[in-house]
């Protein structure tokens, strides 16, 4: 009898969420971005919530709520009604990064949200000196080994996708000395200053300075290349088992969002990354499409912390506030 009843709840619940779903959406969508207007993450969302409001019908309404790192607007959203009407879009990469080196921030990815969906992510790449003697991943080890102690790297701070992707690579046998600024904009600055050897940026960063001739790009982080630079190889080529997670931005809800209006998101953003206006526009801010399933989605954000677990407590870094 009590397996009775649980059956038909289930089957009450599938079909109070197919109902909901197929309604859905009926009044505006907030979309909380948790920076300031400007960058790659405020623009990717205004021109996704665009797209949005054409094929769903209602309008997607952009509201920064920057501080704290983003902590403010994750959040709000965290705790939200779930009812698909009050959506984050954050970067995910980070975003869980955070969980494991910040000693304030309570928030957890996969228990205080439900990813919506996988959207872009931006090129991280290696680049160095034009001063450096190398010009691969495989000439800066050997350069490493041979001069050791003697190699610094710039990321954007301490705790931060770069910077863990500088401790991979020393796992990896590539050993620098980590150089922390405030911002890849400062950090590229320095590199092409000559007070540096090697960046840990993306691509969009260091674009200039490498037509300027200050910046060299060895390689870039992923598992497959950029076609932006299809002739610049990513760094598992050069080392074997490298596998760093892509810095990616994505839809986050809060717990309880009814998974037909998951699904529904879920496949609708797949659309618009897709449509030849929105596809051409990221290709010109030099990030990439990252579709995933919504059944795709648990597995997708679980493995992605596991690794960054991994390398934490790998390189023996601590909370970093």
């Amino acid at each position: 009898m009590k397996n009775l009843v649980n059956a038909v709840l289930l089957l009450v619940f599938a079909i109070a969420s197919i109902s909901v779903s197929a309604q859905y959406p009926t009044k505006p969508i907030r979309l909380i971005v948790p920076f300031p207007p400007g960058g790659a993450i405020d623009l990717t969302a205004r021109l996704l919530g665009q797209r949005l409001s054409a094929s769903l019908g209602q309008p997607f309404i952009v509201d920064n709520r920057p501080g704290a790192s983003g902590a403010i607007g994750e959040d709000f959203v965290s705790h939200s009604a779930p009812d698909g009407y009050t959506i984050l879009y954050a970067p995910g990469a980070d975003f869980t990064i955070r969980k494991f080196l910040s000693k304030t921030s309570k928030l957890d990815p996969i228990k205080d949200f439900i990813l919506i969906a996988t959207v872009v992510a931006s090129v991280s790449c290696i680049v160095t000196s034009t001063s450096l003697p190398v010009n691969s991943i495989k000439e800066l080890v050997d350069y490493a080994k041979r001069n050791p102690g003697k190699l610094s790297y710039a990321s954007p701070g301490e705790g931060t996708y770069m910077h863990l992707t500088g401790e991979l690579l020393k796992q990896h046998g590539l050993h620098m000395v980590h150089v922390p600024f405030k911002g890849l904009a400062p950090a590229m600055t320095a590199l092409a200053g000559g007070h540096v050897d090697v960046a840990v940026t993306n691509f969009a960063a260091a674009a200039p300075h490498i037509r300027d001739g200050k910046a060299r790009i060895l390689a870039v982080i992923g598992t497959k290349r950029y076609e932006g630079a299809p002739t610049v190889p990513t760094v598992g080529e050069a080392l074997p088992g490298f596998n760093m997670p892509l810095a990616w931005y994505g839809f986050f809800g809060p717990p309880g969002v009814p998974q037909g209006i998951v699904l529904k998101l879920n496949a609708e953003i797949a659309k618009a990354l897709e449509a030849p206006e929105v596809s051409s526009k990221l290709r010109e801010i030099n990030v990439i499409t990252i579709i995933t399933p919504a059944e795709e989605l648990p597995a997708f954000i679980s493995n992605m912390a596991e690794s960054f677990s991994k390398i934490i407590k790998t390189a023996g870094i601590q909370p970093v506030d």
